[in-house]
């Protein structure tokens, strides 16, 4: 009997697992925002993120200016961008020097441009500034990248996605202008 209730609870722990969706709503602002996840109101801080749990399916975004979103959240992570601000998709490549041309190589076929803050890049490059976004990258805004990662057994390197938000993007081109002038 304890064996067939420990299966059951194990059973009813991996199906509610799948049923819930994340979302990140981000406020890359100044100010705090403010919008409602069908009834339950969120405040989000100025340049923070707050996380809200849900079940898949229909729901309902009002935003500030009260217009209302309804969208059927069916994968399990999504970022809410009510301010609608651009943000930039990154690639950070981790391995030796000696792979790294076979990186580039895959990369570019990947390759396109794209216009970020009115800025041409070419590259393995993508804009997201939808209100409602998949979440496809590693690592979100104002996340810092590790310095080092663990490289699967089997793998020469890995490559981990960075999403940037506007002033993450202008600090980090401040750093490195501030960093190549230091090396003249």
């Amino acid at each position: 009997m304890f064996r067939f209730l420990s299966l059951f609870v194990l059973f009813l722990v991996v199906v509610s697992c799948g049923n819930s969706v994340d979302l990140a709503i981000d406020n890359p602002t100044d100010r705090p925002i403010q919008l409602k996840v069908d009834s339950l109101e969120v405040e989000i801080p100025a340049k923070e993120v707050v996380w809200v749990e849900m079940g898949k399916g229909q729901h309902q975004i009002t935003l500030q200016n009260d217009s209302i979103v309804n969208f059927d959240f069916n994968q399990s992570v999504y970022m809410v961008n009510p301010t609608l601000s651009e943000y930039l998709l990154t690639e950070e490549y981790y391995g030796s020097n000696a792979y790294y041309q076979t990186y580039e190589l895959t990369a570019a076929m990947r390759k396109k441009s794209v216009t970020y803050l009115g800025i041409e890049f070419e590259g393995n490059y993508d804009v997201v500034k939808a209100l409602i976004n998949p979440v496809t990258w590693d690592y979100g805004p104002r996340e810092t990248l590790p310095e080092v990662v663990q490289v699967e057994e089997g793998d020469n390197y890995t490559v981990l996605k960075k999403l940037l938000g506007p002033q993450e993007f202008i600090d980090m081109v401040q750093a490195s202008r501030e960093n190549n002038t230091a090396v003249e």
